[in-house]
């Protein structure tokens, strides 16, 4: 119990050390989604799409590619989720000038549209520049710009964290 305890304060304060460095585009939640792949396949009646092959979702800043995403939307065609997968699903969010681009990748990516959120699952790494995060399970929120990595019900599973000190702290 203690040593989960001790655990979960470390994560927390590499959560508090990480994450203001990420920033994503404003606007990007108000941009069209775009795709492209080599197949598709829409059942209007059910809201499920597939698409198959070199799949590129676009949506302003942020990028996934995958080998298959299903889309699933409500009955006003609105996306609700979709599920990539893929040998690794890769994510890029491009940030405001000056930042480094966010990076992603990952054997499963399931992203919600509405709320903004990427949960990546299965060898899931995720950085910018050369701070990076990787574990089973990372959800990141793109409103917010917060990260969670690991799950308490995958124990035996670490998060891995890399850290790099400031260009200002390397002046003195």
């Amino acid at each position: 119990m203690f040593i989960n305890n001790i655990k979960r304060i470390s994560y927390f304060l590499v959560l508090i050390l990480f994450v203001p460095s990420i920033v994503a585009l404003e606007g990007d939640s108000k941009e069209p989604i775009t795709l492209e792949s080599d197949s598709g396949f829409f059942d209007d009646k059910d809201g499920v799409s597939i698409y198959t092959g070199d799949v590129i979702i676009i949506q302003g800043g942020l990028r996934l590619d995958a080998d298959k995403v299903v889309i699933y939307m409500d009955d006003k065609r609105e996306i609700q989720e979709m599920i990539a997968t893929g040998n690794l699903v890769k994510m890029k969010q491009a940030a405001e000038e000056g930042k480094e681009d966010l990076h992603g990748k990952a054997l499963k990516v399931n992203y919600n549209p509405v709320s903004k959120r990427l949960i990546m699952t299965g060898k899931a790494v995720l950085w910018q520049g050369s701070n990076k995060t990787a574990s089973e399970y990372i959800e990141y929120n793109l409103n917010s710009e917060v990260i969670k990595a690991g799950d308490v019900e995958l124990s035996d599973k670490r998060v891995h964290v890399t850290l790099q000190p400031s260009s200002e702290a390397n002046k003195d």
